[in-house]
């Protein structure tokens, strides 16, 4: 008995033994997380982000058509629609099977037309609505005059191959598009994306003439008849939801013009949205617009405990603040990045802001007990010549692949005993000048124990890489660039974070490395720059990171797209990142030395008076001009970056009306020569 009980202590310490091998040898390419910091005058920017203000404005409807089989074997669907432009509309039909229906309308006049066979009333052309290898083809028709009002359509598709195999209820979209200056803008209530959170949708019409320089437009009370949101679960299942502007769901005041749904989340995954909204604007003109959502629901992992925060110095700069929870239903804390304001007391006993801190965390876990730790360089405490007593505000924990809070805390007391140090008499010196690297990233990492050399070097010298996007086959023309390195990792959907942890382990085959970067690929490299120490915290050049056509703050195509997808199984699929919403939540976590080392491009395509412009018809439909096919200017920028312009005649990627914007050698050159490496 006493052997057996030997030998059964002997295989669990071999196990806990090997469990630590492995973990050791998973963390091997791991990049070393920063710890970063920010001066006070950044905490706005670092805030988090109000989800209303980063809704999605449509000009455009999506009709789902859902086949039904008639008693001739011939499978129809019929439905009324209602234009309202007041110059030329457009309808695109969206189906993988779209070249076989045959589609006739019935329109206000009591016309009977075929959009295929009528070429007087609707010019067609084949087009295609897609980002990166997320493709869909259809048919286009453009009408040479706008005839508002309401449309009957009938779609028919004969044989017996007619509805498409999905399992779904869609068998494909009517994307219609309007010139009208009313138009949808449609939001989530908040960012608290967890299990068993109450979700709101909200929607409301607005007359884009009179757009004032708000972050979120005045709503038109009195035009929504109907406004509907249908839900797809993670599990494929989809739930109906009506929205109300009674003040009870989430509203505001009842009347007021704005429609909320409410949803109790009830399973960790990835969500989809369509709102669809129809009514009559303030001159009469019937209208109908969707706007189309995804976002991801989280489980509850992890909640703070009263308490103040252990500290300990580190060293003779640093000390860290263990910030105490506990894991919920003895869930894994992993992944997480944890941010704070620093507050401490002036001379006079008035509370002063010290600096905000965040960064990717390794949390401390024994069971349920969860300690988060954080560092603070005492050169900030010096320079807001601050001292006791000392408190954290706007705590939060967010998930690292999502930005998503998972938990947050207004304010917590910690004790610090230290005291700023007084600056010499008579010496006047900027603040900015005072601020290392240290205090900014923390302390870098000892070359013996970097990635680089942990792997054998390839090159052993510096390299430009040249980074593709989202969903992406290689783009950059080698022959335009100089001592360069190909990163692939093609036709892949990534979470900005999955894609720097990419490019720093193909990153450590070199001594160090710049990068130019197209779409994706640009937030990809900033994320890595901002998070992570790696080869390009090594080079040296004019420009660290440059890009183009980048989205930093998200593009619309992302919820169309991933809807699509989801139907039909094309693409790469959901990636929330590419989300307005997504964005707004991962800007919220880089501070402006990150954002400074940025140098970004942006395109549209040329415009000529005598003809309607766009890179990408489709999609012309869905963004708001003007835009490169994929990102619109607006959404192109990167506020604390380095605007290197915006130039027309170039779009997203080929097969657009235009070349693709990483064609252009010109712009190549000169990244290539002004290039860190």
């Amino acid at each position: 008995m006493k052997y057996k009980s030997l030998l059964s202590l002997f295989f669990v310490l071999l196990l806990v033994f090997l469990v630590g091998q492995i973990s050791a040898q998973s963390n091997l390419n791991t990049p070393t997380s920063k710890q970063l910091a920010a001066s006070p005058a950044e905490f706005a920017d670092l805030a988090l982000p109000a989800a209303e203000e980063h809704g999605i404005n449509s000009h455009s409807a999506m009709i789902p058509v859902q086949l039904s089989q008639m008693a001739d074997r011939s499978w129809q669907w019929q439905s009324e629609l209602r234009f309202d432009s007041r110059d030329v509309d457009s309808l695109m039909v969206l189906s993988p099977d779209g070249a076989h229906w045959d589609v006739s309308m019935v329109m206000p006049t009591g016309q009977q037309i075929n959009l295929a066979t009528n070429k007087t009333i609707a010019q067609s052309q084949t087009a295609v609505l897609g980002m990166g290898g997320t493709q869909i083809g259809g048919e286009l028709y453009t009408f040479s005059s706008s005839l508002s009002g309401k449309w009957a359509f009938q779609v028919e598709a004969a044989g017996p191959q007619a509805k498409l195999p999905t399992g779904e209820n869609v068998d494909g979209y009517l994307l219609v598009s309007s010139d009208s200056p009313y138009q949808l803008y449609s939001n989530l209530g908040s960012y608290d994306l967890l299990v068993g959170n109450e979700i709101t949708l909200l929607s409301r019409m607005y007359d884009s003439s009179l757009l004032a320089d708000t972050a979120v437009p005045a709503s038109v009370s009195g035009v929504i008849q109907s406004a509907t949101a249908e839900l797809t679960l993670p599990n494929g299942q989809t739930t109906s939801l009506t929205l109300f502007d009674d003040g009870l769901h989430g509203d505001g005041t009842a009347g007021d013009g704005v429609f909320g749904a409410a949803y109790t989340a009830e399973i960790a995954g990835n969500y989809s949205a369509q709102v669809t909204v129809s009514g009559s604007s303030p001159d009469g003109v019937a209208f109908v617009r969707t706007s189309e959502h995804i976002f991801p629901i989280l489980d509850k992992t992890f909640e703070f405990v009263s308490g103040q925060p252990r500290v300990s110095w580190l060293d003779e700069n640093r000390l860290e603040m263990r910030l105490g929870g506990r894991a919920l239903a003895n869930a894994s804390v992993d992944n997480i990045m944890a941010s704070a304001e620093v507050w401490g007391t002036d001379a006079a006993g008035n509370a002063v802001p010290v600096a905000w801190i965040g960064g990717r965390v390794e949390p401390i876990q024994r069971f349920a007990r969860v300690q988060i730790p954080m560092t603070l360089d005492k050169g900030w405490i010096d320079l807001a010549g601050a001292q006791a007593p000392f408190e954290l505000r706007n705590v939060r924990i967010q998930d690292m692949n999502t930005a998503v809070p998972i938990a947050k805390l207004d304010a917590m007391p910690v004790q610090i005993e230290y005291a700023a140090t007084a600056s010499p008499d008579g010496i006047q010196i900027a603040s900015s000048d005072l601020i290392t690297e240290e205090m900014l990233m923390g302390q870098r990492p000892e070359a013996s124990s970097s990635p680089a050399d942990i792997q054998p070097l390839a090159s052993g010298s510096g390299v430009l890489m040249l980074v593709h996007g989202y969903c992406s086959g290689l783009v950059w023309p080698t022959s335009d660039f100089s001592n360069y390195a190909v990163f692939q990792d093609l036709n892949q959907n990534r979470t900005h974070d999955q894609f720097a942890q990419l490019i720093d382990s193909y990153g450590d085959n070199f001594s160090s490395f710049g990068v130019v970067a197209h779409s994706q690929g640009g937030a990809a490299a900033l994320h890595l720059y901002t998070y992570y120490w790696s080869g390009l915290d090594d080079s040296s050049g004019n420009r660290l990171i440059q890009s183009v056509g980048t989205p930093y703050q998200g593009t619309s195509l992302a919820g169309n797209l991933a809807l699509l997808g989801q139907i039909f199984g094309i693409g790469c699929g959901y990636n929330w990142d590419l989300t307005y919403d997504g964005a707004a939540l991962w800007l919220a976590n880089i501070p402006s030395w990150a954002r400074s080392e940025v140098h970004y491009y942006t395109t549209s395509f040329t415009d000529k008076w005598w003809r309607y412009d766009y890179c990408q018809w489709a999609s012309d439909l869905i963004l708001s001009d003007p835009d490169d096919g994929t990102t619109e200017k607006w959404s192109g920028q990167l506020s604390g970056a380095n605007n290197r312009g915006h130039k027309t005649g170039w779009c997203h990627t080929q097969s657009m009306r235009d070349p693709a914007q990483y064609l252009d050698g010109s712009r190549n050159s000169n990244m290539n020569s002004n290039a860190n490496r």
